[in-house]
């Protein structure tokens, strides 16, 4: 007899009252979905129960229904005979279904299982994601699952989790971090089989409210901490009011200091262990400082330095033992146990500190998802095994962070955790999520991976768990594609009617793929080239673009009900990319475009980069006030400190009123730009290419151009008042031609001529062909994929797969075959080999692959980047590619072979370039893709139809104290948050202002940096390294000054470049502030002077390095320098000692006044 259920009916559920709590408050909610899906359940169930659910062992009764048999048959018993942890069986019998469970996290899953069968998503609380109520439901009496878990402990770090408290603070009844939102996390994570946590340890301290404890046992969670929080302790939060409340004035947190320090260091250990010890947890033993700090050893810091090392490995082992100790005298029995050999402690591990056999090594990857090392075989046969610390989310070092969104692809995650088990990393996994919104997607297809990894391996597993003939997390596009047919109902009206579940998988790997290039977080001027072997910038717009119209054309077609969880899930990430880099492109555009002299368009740029900056604002007030009735007020804030901010503020560059004004010579307005800068347009085959035609000053004018019949053009003729770029194909490549394009002015009669050549390729030519002085070569495009190599899909740099070397030549054997490739050139000479690798690690090994041209010598290619801050491997994490060059031998015009030969094993790579002329810089060159410029389209106008009505108010103002704290987390600017914008001026306004002296008016002296520009006696910049670009001051109207290109530093500033100013001082003693922005901590040095005379950096605020967290992408105030001035003339000088911060103002105050915020600036 099938299981049936019937909208209206009565559906007992009944489990043993010797059950667990855990067991309870999952059939308790398994009770309540019944109820969601159809309209009426009994939680009051007697022996006509049609649900029963039992874990084995607890009722004998129950596992006489069951029977060992049946267990057995599915799987369930381990090859010692032990069932196995947290395995589930589910069947029909007699009308009744059975979930069974091989211990209390078994039979929850086995309930939450089912709970998702009915149709309730784990995110209908977390992301909104409605409830499938159903008229009917069965499961045929045939019907039979079981599964089991492939990695022991699995589950989540909340970490950085400032918005994820915000959020607690408005909607949960909650003064922070508590029961309530823990029971919502609990649940998420058992049913998405999870059954671990590192809780939230930055805005409290788990252990404070007992209670937090207490309810993740009665859930079934087990509960541990991160590398810096030993024995349950959250230092961060714990330590100091502990000593406190104690009265433990002079304890620190440092175990080398003996004595009684050292015992109230136990005493604070012991207590955290009495507190925990009737719950399921695990702790973690060794030490590190205070909040991520090193390991602090005052004692051992008075030694030789020689010594140092030994003693604090000898030291870091009586921790450990001590802690074991504690453990022992307090629990009485075995435990989990973990030991994390993060950062400084990780060298202490290699100079041989003994680890107990019983703790499980858990090892960190390097924050941006590429595994660090694996365990030795030594290390494998430990009997606490190995683990892994993983990264979807990650406050950094300066700059490098990204907690507002995750890019790194599925296929990437998936890659780096298989070599993980491979490498018998299998005891426990965990993942960093930050504050876990918007991380859905990363977070459930991590616990789905670690759940079910492996079981490939197992063919007897297929038929065991639904009839599987592999598990799903091992192809990333079935994955999401099944993902989404789960959490939506289907009921689509669109194009996309036939199912949408594999639309949306190309359309978040797309995303993934092309986002992690340069993840939204880390974006910079000029990342991507607009010049270089085509407009790469533009590729990746067109096809964020693509994604844009796709997402929103899906979420059009969903039921209302279903669209906030699909923006939620889907399409916030797409938008905030797609804003995030449009704005970009076109802020590097406007400063390109000046520089080329078509001065409309630059002003044309900057208006569009600064209507993308406010699209984005005005989505994250959706996501925020208007999504689902805001419900998730608070929770994602990328522009606000604390966690570090996103990527704010892309420098674009307006032109002067002397660019738009200055007289038009012999060449008339129009200007022409080539593809690649070149002075012809040259073909290998056909192929698109450009060209651009620009207008030099104001208005418009009409042109035609004149073609050879072989050449096809986009647009023939036309009106430009900006610019227009032209795509140039050679339609006939079967022989060697010659011609022009001439290009007219039919305004005012000029006239210019381009040469165009085509080259002939050979016919029926297999491989790649040399085209503007490259070749490129995707790493799957090889003749065969031979047996020591593997295709990795979905995991290429901005598209495509990686291949990877899965054996050495010497594992091989005589299978020995190398990767074979055919590519065409053109020009003859030695060239010059990039392999784009995937950045992956291997702390203890190298990292090489073999290079050869033609059958002749084999050159090995190595990656000095073997680890975090080792070689590029920070370039290399910013741009998800690791570059390694090689020079080939003397080639010949024609076809050659190259074969790439495994050595190492790992090494993966997703294309090579062979550049034939001389390597212009670029970011993906060779990526193909649509070279138009951006599509047209009124901004403002969508996000109003989108998001709503919503009128931004100006972004707040900062003022760094005077003194600030040690601690670079700690918020201590005082902040303003204006109603309204000041007024607006032009260009002009700086022109005018830099041709008189900066004289002082009640008591202050205000300098707008950018009348440097007027390059007169009374402001001028020192040479012609300097820029301008638009700025934040005068309503967004303003001008800064900067050197644009970071990366060059200068250490003597009477060489680094200066802004000079001309003032007048009634006298007295005057604070020199500074309004300045940096994006990059590199940047964020400067000095000033005074009079010629440069303010050391001892004399100088905070040294004259400026970075701190709360510092990185905002414009604020800073205190730079005290001087005492004679009423009189002077001169200030800045002194920029790193290129790429911006400098808007300077602000002479006297006293303790603050400089005044833009609105009283002219006052």
């Amino acid at each position: 007899m099938k299981f049936y259920l019937k909208r209206g009916s009565d559906c007992p559920v009944r489990v043993n009252d010797r059950e667990t709590e855990a067991v309870k408050i999952a059939a308790g909610n398994l009770c309540t979905d019944l109820e969601k899906v159809f309209g009426k359940t009994d939680k009051d169930a007697d022996q006509t129960a049609k649900i029963l659910a039992g874990t084995m062992g607890v009722s004998p009764d129950f596992d006489a229904l069951v029977g060992t048999e049946r267990l057995s048959r599915y799987g369930l018993y381990e090859e010692n005979g032990k069932l196995r942890k947290e395995g589930y069986l589910m069947y029909v019998q007699e009308g009744r279904l059975i979930i069974a469970g091989t211990d209390r996290r078994g039979t929850v899953y086995g309930i939450y299982e089912f709970c998702g069968m009915i149709g309730v998503s784990p995110w209908y609380f977390w992301a909104d994601v409605p409830v499938k109520e159903k008229e009917e439901f069965f499961l045929s009496e045939d019907f039979e699952k079981a599964d089991w878990p492939s990695v022991e402990y699995r589950g989540i770090f909340i970490n950085d989790e400032e918005e994820l408290d915000r959020w607690v603070k408005k909607h949960m009844g909650e003064d922070t971090i508590g029961v309530k939102t823990y029971e919502k996390v609990f649940e998420l994570l058992l049913r998405l089989k999870a059954n671990y946590i590192w809780p939230a340890m930055h805005v409290n301290s788990f252990n404070v409210k007992p209670e937090n404890g207490a309810l993740a046992d009665r859930m079934g969670i087990v509960v541990g901490t991160s590398h810096c929080d030993m024995l349950m302790r959250s230092n961060y939060r714990e330590w100091k009011p502990w000593i406190e409340k104690k009265g433990y004035q002079n304890a620190v947190y440092d175990y080398s200091i003996p004595g009684r320090n050292r015992e109230i260091l136990q005493e604070y250990w012991r207590e955290s262990v009495e507190q925990n010890k009737d719950f399921e947890v695990c702790y973690t033993l060794g030490m590190r400082g205070i909040h991520d700090s090193g390991f602090e050893t005052e004692a051992i810091m008075q030694l030789p330095e020689e010594e140092r090392k030994a003693a604090k490995v000898k030291l870091l082992e009586t921790v450990i033992r001590d802690q074991k100790e504690i453990l022992k005298e307090t629990l009485g029995h075995d435990t989990m146990m973990t030991f994390i050999p993060y950062k400084e402690v990780l060298d202490l591990y290699d100079a041989g500190l003994e680890v107990p056999e019983d703790l499980t090594l858990v090892w960190a990857n390097d924050n941006y998802g590429y595994i660090r090392r694996y365990p030795s075989e030594k290390e494998k046969k430990r009997r606490g095994g190995n683990g892994v610390y993983y990264h979807n989310s990650y406050w950094a070092p300066p700059s490098m962070s990204y907690v507002f969104l995750c890019s790194i692809p599925l296929a990437h995650t998936a890659y780096e955790l298989g070599k993980a088990w491979r490498e018998d990393i299998r005891k426990l996994w965990v993942m960093n999520v930050g504050a876990m919104k918007p991380l859905e997607l990363e977070i459930e297809f991590f616990l789905r991976l670690a759940w079910e990894i492996g079981k490939e391996e197992t063919p007897r597993f297929a038929a065991l768990s639904g009839k599987r003939e592999r598990p799903l997390t091992q192809d990333v596009d079935a994955y999401v594609a099944d993902w989404i047919a789960r959490n939506f109902s289907g009921n689509f009206s669109g194009k996309f009617s036939h199912g949408i579940g594999m639309q949306v998988a190309e359309l978040l790997n797309d995303f993934s793929q092309l986002t992690n290039v340069r993840k939204v977080e880390n974006m910079d001027d000029d990342a991507f080239s607009q010049t270089a072997y085509g407009d790469e910038a533009a590729v990746r717009i067109h096809k964020y673009d693509e994604l844009f119209e796709k997402g929103n054309a899906i979420y059009a077609g969903l039921p209302k009900k279903e669209r906030d969880a699909f923006f939620e899930l889907v399409l916030m990430r797409i938008h905030a990319a797609y804003f995030t880099n449009l704005s970009w492109y076109y802020g590097d555009r406007s400063t390109l475009v000046c520089r080329q002299g078509k001065y409309a368009a630059a002003a044309e740029y900057v208006r569009k980069t600064r209507e993308l900056d406010d699209a984005r604002r005005k989505m994250l007030i959706y996501y925020n006030k208007r999504m689902a009735q805001g419900k998730w007020d608070g929770i994602l804030d990328p522009e606000s400190y604390p966690p570090p901010r996103t990527a704010m503020l892309p420098a674009c560059t307006p032109p002067l009123p002397e660019n738009l004004q200055e007289p038009v010579g012999r060449e008339g307005r129009m200007i022409l730009n080539l593809w690649n800068e070149e002075k012809e347009l040259s073909f290998t085959g056909s192929g698109a290419k450009w060209l651009e035609i620009g207008n030099r000053g104001e208005g418009e004018f009409d042109f035609e151009i004149e073609t050879p019949d072989w050449i096809g053009l986009s647009q023939k003729r036309g009106t430009v008042r900006t610019e227009t770029r032209i795509l140039v194909t050679a339609e006939d490549a079967g022989r060697n031609r010659n011609g022009s394009l001439l290009v007219r002015n039919m305004t005012d009669g000029g006239e210019q001529r381009i040469p165009v050549r085509l080259i002939a390729p050979p016919p029926h030519l297999k491989g790649s062909v040399e085209d503007d002085g490259l070749v490129c070569v995707e790493a799957d495009a090889a003749e065969k994929i031979s047996p020591q190599f593997c295709v990795v899909k979905r995991a290429g740099r901005c598209r495509g797969s990686l291949v990877e070397c899965r054996m050495t030549a010497k594992e091989a054997g005589e299978w020995e075959e190398p990767l074979r490739y055919f590519v065409c050139l053109v020009s003859e000479g030695e060239f010059l080999l990039e392999i784009h690798r995937f950045p992956s690690l291997n702390s203890t090994g190298r990292i090489r692959i073999g290079v050869s041209v033609d059958g002749g010598d084999v050159q090995i290619v190595e990656s000095p980047s073997t680890d975090e801050w080792r070689g590029n491997w920070k370039k290399n994490v910013l741009n998800n590619v690791d570059r390694l060059y090689v020079q080939l031998p003397r080639m010949g015009a024609g076809v050659h072979q190259i074969c790439l030969h495994a050595v190492d094993r790992y090494f993966a790579f997703s294309r090579f370039v062979i550049y034939t002329k001389e390597r212009k810089e670029n970011n993906l060159a060779g990526v193909t893709g649509c070279q138009e410029l951006p599509k047209e389209w009124d901004i403002s106008r969508w996000t109003e139809e989108f998001y709503g009505k919503t009128e931004l108010k100006p972004r707040p103002e900062f003022w760094e104290a005077m003194r600030t704290p040690r601690d670079n987390v700690v918020v201590s600017d005082r902040v303003n948050w204006p109603e309204r914008y000041a007024g607006q001026v032009s260009p002009q306004h700086y022109l005018s202002a830099g041709k008189a002296v900066f004289e002082e008016r009640s008591g202050m002296i205000r300098i707008n940096a950018a009348a440097a520009l007027a390059k007169s006696e009374y402001a001028y910049p020192s040479d012609g390294r300097w820029q301008y670009c638009a700025g934040e001051t005068y309503g967004r109207s303003g001008l800064a000054m900067y050197l644009r290109h970071a990366g060059t530093e200068w250490e003597d500033a009477k060489e680094a470049p200066c802004l000079n100013y001309w003032i007048y001082a009634e006298g007295g003693n005057y604070v020199i502030w500074l309004l300045c922005r940096f994006g990059v901590g590199e940047e964020a040095r400067v000095l000033v002077g005074v009079d010629g005379e440069v303010f050391e950096p001892t004399e100088s605020h905070k040294n004259g390095s400026l970075w701190r967290y709360e510092a990185e992408q905002v414009y604020r105030w800073v205190p730079m320098a005290v001087t005492d001035l004679a009423r009189g003339d002077h001169t200030v000088q800045i002194y920029a000692m790193a290129s790429g911060m911006r400098f808007e103002r300077i602000c002479l105050m006297k006293g303790d006044a603050l400089p005044p915020s833009d609105l009283e600036w002219e006052s």
